[in-house]
């Protein structure tokens, strides 16, 4: 699938749905809101994350109660029908994020998924070490690479995982050496995806529109996401999602 087609393909599945049970005429309305870092993570030990340094926002959906979240670089707010939703264009960044927000509120909503809201304070340092530790109780000291920064993943992988390699869209973060690991840009995806054994990558690729060069690169790795906002496409795509404390 070209790179939009992933999203393309959710949106259609996510729509048959919706029509299924019958909420595209319920005027249900779908409220966006930027969560402030603090709303969003908490007060996290470490202050390296994206939320924190201001590179990324989290976005919120809400259904009827039932709430989805996505990761964006280019947040703005939505209020409207799931109709209304669906006619959003997915050409735009900051769009693709408030469809993928209500989509995770919507299956939260409908009973599909769970881990649909971002974990807090030491949730992503708990998170990380079952993360780490789930990837070497399955795969030994595997190559192992992670597509997107996330300290607290990076530093649990680095303590057992000797060949680890770590990409990220952040140019602040491309080049600096964190936990003896060296962040290479983004646009090595492919060749360290080539080279890993293992794939851990942010869901937020999803949003971000990297994700077909992850999954065309990847087809013959195994691949795990990680985070809230691939929750909805991770489960109607049979994908691995490493997510262990959201809420």
């Amino acid at each position: 699938m070209g790179e939009m087609k992933y999203l393309e393909e959710l949106r259609k599945r996510w729509w048959t749905r919706v029509v299924e049970n019958d909420l595209q005429s319920r005027k249900v309305l779908v409220e966006m809101k930027t969560l402030k870092p603090e709303e969003a993570i908490g007060h996290p030990a470490r202050r390296e994350y994206p939320l924190l340094k201001g590179r990324e926002v989290m976005i919120q959906a809400e259904i009827d109660g039932a709430v989805g979240q996505a990761f964006t670089d280019e947040p703005t707010t939505f209020e409207g029908t799931l109709e209304e939703l669906k006619r959003l264009d997915i050409q735009k960044n900051s769009e693709r994020a408030l469809l993928v927000a209500g989509i995770n509120a919507t299956y939260k909503l409908l009973g599909l998924i769970e881990g649909t809201r971002h974990c807090r304070d030491d949730g992503p340092e708990q998170c990380a070490r079952k993360i780490s530790d789930y990837l070497y109780q399955q795969y030994g000291d595997s190559k192992i690479c992670m597509i997107g920064f996330q300290p607290a993943i990076l530093h649990h992988l680095s303590e057992k995982f000797h060949d680890l390699r770590t990409t990220d869209m952040d140019e602040e973060n491309i080049g600096r050496e964190y936990y003896g690991i060296v962040i290479e840009p983004y646009t090595r995806n492919s060749e360290v995806i080539r080279w890993a054994d293992v794939v851990l990558a942010t869901g937020s690729t999803l949003v971000n529109n990297t994700i077909g060069e992850i999954l065309n690169s990847a087809q013959d790795k195994t691949v795990y996401f990680y985070g809230v906002t691939i929750a909805a496409f991770s489960y109607e795509f049979n994908l691995k999602r490493l997510c262990f404390n959201s809420l």
